[in-house]
């Protein structure tokens, strides 16, 4: 697996490299330390994954602004976006930036390889805590507007924001007055139509409709709907 790094300082940098080829089948092959060297190294070296720190040379969310520019310019790019505090506001905000995975500086460097591996293999990485806090974020944000394209039934949309919102199978059938089999055939178109295939997918595409603003003067984007912790 290749990986290309970003953090604020080149020794920060050398710290993570130490810390991720322990596992020997990880190997760093570009390091940045502001959002144009980012972009570039990623452009580059084409990593199977980036890990990218919220704070570059930049400013101390210049990370931020970076993952939204890959997002742009590198769609398929996996990121996993590293965090000095695990901060309700900043979880929600990196994943509505395209981040597909989190780890805090405070957590063991064996899950930040963990992590990798995940994200390597398609799946999104977040703990409990920041699990937390996405669910928190999805209770409070109005239902998406599903696009023309997108053809879900009324009851389809129903069971959607339920889940998003946290709800078990069994919540959601008890709560539509439906059997859990009928719930998960309709969870199952959901996945389907929305082109996902899990549950925290299904939190990101609902957190995904409402549209963060741009960083500025150095700012970390103010969360629109601020997240419970």
């Amino acid at each position: 697996m290749t990986v290309v790094i970003a953090d604020a300082r080149r020794m920060d940098c050398q710290l993570l490299t130490d810390t991720i080829q322990r596992n020997s089948h990880i190997r760093v092959i570009g390091c940045a330390t502001s959002c144009a060297e980012v972009i570039s190294a990623v452009r580059e070296n084409q990593p199977d994954v980036s890990v990218v720190s919220t704070k570059l040379q930049d400013g101390d969310f210049a990370g931020l602004q970076a993952l939204q520019e890959l997002r742009a310019l590198e769609p398929e790019c996996r990121v996993i976006m590293l965090l000095d505090e695990d901060k309700a506001e900043l979880v929600v905000e990196a994943f509505r930036h395209g981040a597909r995975g989190i780890f805090c500086r405070t957590g063991v460097s064996s899950e930040l390889r963990k992590g990798l591996q995940a994200v390597h293999d398609g799946q999104i990485w977040a703990n409990n805590n920041q699990l937390e806090h996405l669910v928190g974020a999805v209770m409070q944000v109005p239902a998406p507007k599903f696009s023309e394209t997108t053809r879900l039934t009324k009851r389809e949309e129903e069971v959607a924001r339920l889940v998003a919102a946290g709800l078990s199978n069994r919540e959601v059938s008890e709560n539509l007055r439906l059997s859990q089999h009928t719930v998960k055939n309709y969870l199952s178109r959901v996945f389907e139509e929305l082109e996902i295939s899990n549950r925290t997918e299904l939190f990101l595409y609902f957190l995904s409709q409402t549209k963060p603003p741009k960083a500025e003067n150095n700012q970390i984007p103010a969360a629109t709907h601020k997240a419970s912790a």
